[in-house]
């Protein structure tokens, strides 16, 4: 009689064999705390006893992978060690702390395990891998039905089972179903006649159902109740099948499983969302490994990429108007002592002959220039007239071409001829008699030479990933932070506002055609600079991303936009893995944030002779072709990072410390220590 006892089934004894500690509080009830929302990883282990190894050739194990899936948070324990938070002044570099404690929801997950052996020998065949067995979940779908609700989902699992047989899986799938009710009626007579009441559901359902199915190495899964519904036409009418999770590679040592949000598919009120839906919170994969036995324990390695939608400033130039002096002159009728002029012919003049009399004009001059220069930051665009006023005068405006001043000029002269020396009774004694005056003033219409108004936004995708290896058996692991993988432009097709100079040059011609004569202002194109009434009713019409809404198809479709481009990102040769605050989008941003402030735009102007030094600073000024106190802050951040690091011969890490100096962020003095080539980030304020 066999001793084998078949034990009740119990709970798996998991033990955790390594975690992202950077999630972990280190030091408990301090101020600071790890970022609220960045992804996190787990992995779980437990091996079952000898006699539930029943596989002659490989040894059972199980794993229990726990990711986290949320938004993301650029601000992070490393980030705040970096920057000298007491040094930070918020009037100053306004604007940071909002963009590192920015949230931005996930919208995809691309989780990827793997398993291998602990010593890899150089000559071990592939057939020599640990490899999964089996794992849960393998899938999650959402049917769209030509139902009242049009939709059920199926998701798995609610409970997992492991067989004696310690190799295969028993879960159990649910289907929430509402495809609507049937009928209700009563009927009753009075004087104790009749009477009677019915309920009829014939095609309705509702609830939950749960399938249960079986999955072992060779398996055949059976859902009748499925096919049934697939026969017959009022429930099995589906227009589409939308893949929620989906999981690649059983059979290997390699497995990825793919989680993105549902999708949209009940027709909103109004038509519109807000945007794909956002997918985040704990997700749990059990995993079946399978190793050969006279090996020693395997490593596992993860893998987590999340897409995020993060939002980018919508820039324009700023426009305004200021009104010049008014230039104004006048210039009295002219006398025998003023400046001479020409000598004409007056009158004629007969006495047995007839002969002309000559007159002698003198001229009179006043002329009036007022000089408009641009403020700082700004250019001349155009400009209307106000006040044009002149007899015997002239005016004029002259502009120069980099649009830099403007003068307005006005001039007027007088006049009069007095009688020469020939005989005349009766010729009068003067001619030509009159005054001049000019005055003149204009409204110049500015624009900035660079764009410093926000106007909207627009959305970006942005990639993050973060990694997690351990070997269990010497309980090492290296946990990789949370990294960004890159950014997309989100294609002009989804977005909201994808014609947006076609919207605004439409306003602009309109605006035109519909001025009066008095407004005397000339309206040009959007791309050329518009004058001010105009640009106000552009701004008026152009949309705010935030308050924006995509049409139903527009979210899905971005939402696939959104899985293809995570998936290309996987194994692109060229990513370079980023923090955030070392990316050229941050820098960007927080330029954005400070170009919109007169301090900030003064901060721009200062030279950079104060954020670089030696070689460095040479290689600058041969590169711009002019003096270091020349360059300013603003020229070395129209530079990539990488472009820059090439031009002066310095790291990434300390390129992007210049640039993040120049935009007034203070360093402490441990990240100062390591500055090659750069100085005054940490110890000296920006301004």
């Amino acid at each position: 009689m066999s001793n084998f006892k078949l034990n009740l089934p119990t709970d798996v004894p998991w033990e955790r064999i390594c975690v992202t500690e950077d999630m972990i509080d280190k030091a408990v009830c301090d101020n600071r705390l790890p970022a609220k929302w960045q992804t996190s990883l787990a992995v779980f282990k437990y091996r079952p006893d000898d006699e539930y190894q029943l596989y002659p050739k490989y040894n059972i194990t199980y794993l229990k992978v726990t990711a986290t899936i949320t938004g993301y948070q650029p601000l992070d324990q490393e980030i705040q060690g970096r920057i000298d938070w007491n040094g930070v002044d918020v009037s100053t570099v306004p604007g940071l702390t909002d963009l590192l404690n920015s949230y931005n929801p996930c919208h995809g997950a691309i989780l990827q395990v793997v398993v291998g052996p602990h010593e890899k020998k150089p000559d071990m065949d592939l057939s020599e891998y640990p490899f999964f067995m089996d794992f849960e979940p393998k899938k999650r779908e959402l049917y769209e039905l030509a139902t009242d609700t049009k939709e059920k989902q199926s998701r798995s699992i609610e409970s997992l089972n492991i067989t004696k047989s310690a190799g295969a899986t028993q879960s159990m799938e649910i289907l929430d179903v509402d495809m609507g009710g049937g009928g209700f009626g009563a009927q009753a007579q009075y004087a104790g006649t009749g009477g009677g009441f019915t309920y009829s559901a014939p095609n309705g359902q509702w609830g939950t159902k749960r399938l249960n199915a079986e999955e072992s190495l060779s398996s055949r899964s059976s859902d009748v109740a499925q096919e049934r519904r697939e026969t017959y036409s009022f429930s099995t009418q589906i227009s589409q099948m939308y893949h929620l999770l989906d999981s690649y590679h059983l059979g290997t040592n390699r497995v990825v499983f793919f989680v993105q949000p549902r999708p949209h598919t009940l027709e909103e009120p109004s038509g519109f969302v807000r945007g794909p839906r956002p997918v985040e919170g704990i997700q749990e994969f059990f995993l079946i490994v399978a190793q050969l036995k006279d090996q020693q324990d395997f490593c596992v390695s993860l893998r987590l990429d999340t897409s995020h939608l993060t939002k980018t400033p919508v820039m324009d130039y700023e426009r305004k108007s200021e009104t010049t002096a008014m230039a104004s002159c006048t210039a009295p009728v002219a006398t025998d002592h003023d400046i001479p002029a020409e000598r004409i012919v007056g009158a004629r003049a007969c006495f047995f002959d007839c002969w002309d009399v000559h007159y002698q004009c003198y001229r009179t001059e006043a002329s009036d220039s007022v000089t408009y220069n641009a403020p700082s930051g700004f250019r001349i665009e155009g400009y209307d007239v106000l006040v044009n006023d002149s007899q015997n005068g002239s005016t004029s405006v002259v502009t120069t071409p980099n649009g830099a001043s403007l003068n307005v000029n006005v001039s007027a002269h007088g006049h009069k001829c007095y009688e020469g020396s020939e005989v005349c009774v009766d010729c009068p004694d003067t001619i030509q008699a009159y005054a001049g005056h000019a005055r003149m003033q204009v409204q110049v219409n500015l624009i900035s030479t660079t764009p410093t108004k926000q106007i909207g936004e627009e959305e970006v995708l942005m990639i993050t990933t973060r990694g997690l290896c351990c070997c269990s058996s010497d309980k090492e692991f290296k946990p990789m932070d949370e990294y960004v993988v890159g950014f997309k432009n989100i294609p002009n097709e989804l977005k909201i506002n994808a014609n947006f100079k076609e919207r605004a040059s439409t306003v602009v011609s309109r605006a035109a055609a519909n001025k009066t004569a008095e407004s005397k202002a000339v309206a040009a194109t959007y791309n050329h600079g518009t004058c001010k009434e105009c640009a106000d009713k552009i701004r008026a019409a152009l949309p705010i991303q935030s308050d924006a809404k995509y049409t139903i198809r527009q979210a899905n479709e971005l939402s696939n936009y959104i899985k293809t481009e995570t998936l290309k990102s996987l194994n692109d040769p060229t990513v370079k893995l980023r923090k955030f605050v070392d990316t050229d989008f941050f820098a960007k941003q927080l330029e954005y944030k400070l170009i919109q402030y007169h301090k900030g735009r003064a901060i721009l102007d200062q030279s950079i002779v104060n954020d670089v030094s030696g070689d460095a600073l040479q290689r600058l000024e041969k590169f711009f072709g002019k003096n270091a106190k020349e360059i300013t802050r603003k020229d070395l951040l129209t530079l990539r990072s990488e472009e820059l690091s090439k031009k002066i011969g310095l790291k990434m890490e300390q390129v992007q410390k210049i640039k993040l100096g120049a935009l007034g962020v203070k360093f402490t003095s441990n990240e100062d220590k390591e500055n090659n080539g750069v100085k005054g980030t940490g110890s000296k304020k920006a301004d």
